[in-house]
């Protein structure tokens, strides 16, 4: 369970009345009229729950940190997306938008076991952190049959087996998640480890333990792109990358072509990182490295917040009597400022570009990948596919 959070803790925060469905279906005997539960009574809840058997009481705790993952916004979006998907139609009939997210949760776990399940599925996939988009692919359903996933399977373990001596047995869930989006998540044994515990007399020893590892494939055949969550060196997630494609598609991996990037644009001040309302996100330079043609020296630049940085270069070219022309943008980073919006929050991330056409961007969050990419390109800085 998530210990961030206490089992009282927990009962304060659930409505009473998804309390009256929970409590029995989890097999808690109160001796309590549920319909007339209180506040006060919930210290006899943590009673009850303290006097379980141990295996009891873990079955309690996995139920509970299943619940309490769901119980936010992104839960429920998850919960949403899995009601629709599985013609829950009376969901928000039920709820109101500001409805306790741990009463949606509980109630899925209590009523809809199969859209609370599938949820579990879509949050974890939602929260892995995704690489850039492979583009380019069919904009058909990849082929997700029993056999495909058989072969994908023995594919997997084949190749972490030769590469990485692990995944010797593999689990392989797929499932279609809507307006053409698919995931494909991947569960290879990983390496034998040593862990803590007590034996029944309660004396602490090692035990060896083999958890899995993940990686999820998300298609979106409407625009036929793959991304993958895998962590992998980049040859080998690409690698994996093409095994999947010649699997799923029947297909030959279209080639990845490495971007360019233009940095010398960035020298004029009269350039406008311009970009547009709908997407809630304004960009600046935040650093600039220039290097100095003739005299073999370089000079870097960087403002904090949402300062401009040629009032700083100006200052230099004013004292030194330079001028841009004689000077090569050899690194910069562009600062985008994420405003919030219905389905994210307020963040700033920040692009670093060199000459040499390298690129880090260090995000999480797939989404704000895309939209930053998107005006890379629109800028004309990004001069070719990323893959």
């Amino acid at each position: 369970m998530n210990r961030s959070f206490s089992m009282l803790t927990v009962l304060r925060r659930t409505p009473f009345r998804a309390l009256r469905w929970f409590l029995p279906k989890v097999g808690l005997d109160l001796g309590l009229d549920l319909k007339r539960l209180r506040a006060c009574d919930l210290p006899q809840v943590i009673s009850a729950y303290q006097l379980v058997s141990p295996e009891k009481r873990r079955e309690i705790e996995t139920i509970v940190e299943d619940i309490v993952s769901l119980a936010n916004q992104e839960g429920i979006a998850a919960l949403r997306e899995s009601a629709r998907l599985n013609q829950v139609v009376y969901w928000d009939v039920i709820f109101r938008p500001n409805a306790s997210a741990y009463l949606q949760s509980i109630w899925a776990w209590s009523s809809e076991r199969k859209t609370f399940e599938q949820a579990k599925k879509f949050l974890h996939a939602n929260q892995s952190v995704r690489f850039c988009k492979r583009i380019g692919l069919p904009h058909t359903p990849p082929l997700l049959n029993e056999n495909k996933i058989a072969e994908l399977k023995d594919a997997v373990q084949n190749f972490f087996v030769e590469h990485q001596h692990r995944g010797e047995v593999c689990t392989v869930d797929a499932f279609e998640r809507g307006n053409g989006k698919y995931s494909i998540l991947v569960y290879p044994d990983d390496y034998e480890r040593a862990v803590l515990r007590h034996d029944e007399q309660a004396n602490l020893i090692p035990s060896m333990d083999k958890p899995v590892f993940e990686i999820f494939f998300d298609i979106d055949s409407t625009e036929g792109s793959l991304s993958v969550s895998a962590k992998l060196s980049k040859q080998l997630r690409e690698q994996l990358e093409d095994i999947f494609i010649r699997i799923a598609y029947e297909i030959e991996p279209p080639v990845v072509s490495k971007p360019k990037y233009d940095l010398e644009k960035l020298k004029d001040s009269n350039f406008i990182l311009a970009t547009d309302p709908d997407d809630c996100v304004t960009a600046e330079i935040s650093f600039m490295n220039l290097f100095w043609i003739g005299i073999n020296s370089s000079s870097s630049f960087k403002t904090h917040r949402r300062g401009d940085i040629f009032v700083t270069i100006n200052q230099l070219l004013k004292k030194e009597k330079r001028s841009l022309v004689d000077a090569a943008v050899q690194s910069a980073a562009i600062r985008f400022h994420f405003l919030p919006k219905a389905d994210r929050r307020a963040g700033v991330v920040c692009v670093e570009l060199s000459s040499s056409n390298n690129i880090v961007i260090r995000c999480k969050d797939v989404k704000r990948v895309e939209v930053m990419h998107k005006y890379l390109k629109r800028w004309e800085i990004e001069l070719c596919n990323q893959n």
